[in-house]
């Protein structure tokens, strides 16, 4: 009898808690990751405290060739580059206008398996910015200005949404 009270004190108070929200978020950028024409990036929307990765630039391939002439033998397999950023924004307050500064590193990885298998990662040049974010996790836009190690400036400006 202890058993089924404590099933069903357990049930009850799963279906009246409140739901659990893993606070992460989809947005498309211009420049953003940092070099990249168009990105994808997913931002960990925390109190004031946001992690972001973003993906700027793929590039799949693959080659499958029937090597007829034995003199030459063509490299076969398929390879998968992915290139983009990690970065981490500070938004000075909570509201639904926020100014932020970031900082962030370009990162890269690749694989190929075939003929020439191999795997790389890397990480590539710092950034820094200040940016204007506007709205809620639910639907946001966002506007900065970032410099990387070379002093070259860029605008990023994209719109998100909560996944």
């Amino acid at each position: 009898m202890k058993k089924q009270l404590l099933g069903v004190a357990a049930s009850v108070g799963f279906c009246l808690a409140s739901p659990c929200y893993a606070n992460w978020t989809l947005n498309l950028g211009y420049h953003n990751p940092m070099n990249a024409d168009l990105g994808v990036n997913f931002l960990y929307w925390g109190s004031q405290w946001n992690f972001e990765v973003g993906i700027g630039w793929v590039d799949a391939d693959a080659k499958a060739t029937d090597d007829v002439d034995e003199t030459v033998k063509d490299d076969d397999g398929v390879g998968l580059a992915l290139a983009g950023d990690l970065n981490l924004k500070y938004r000075f307050t909570t509201g639904a206008i926020a100014p932020y500064v970031q900082v962030g590193i370009g990162a890269w990885t690749s694989a190929a398996v075939g003929d020439d298998t191999d795997a790389n990662a890397d990480l590539g040049g710092p950034f820094i910015g200040a940016g204007l974010m506007i709205g809620k996790p639910n639907f946001y836009g966002y506007a900065a200005y970032n410099v990387d190690k070379s002093e070259n400036g860029q605008v990023q400006a994209g719109i998100g949404f909560d996944i």
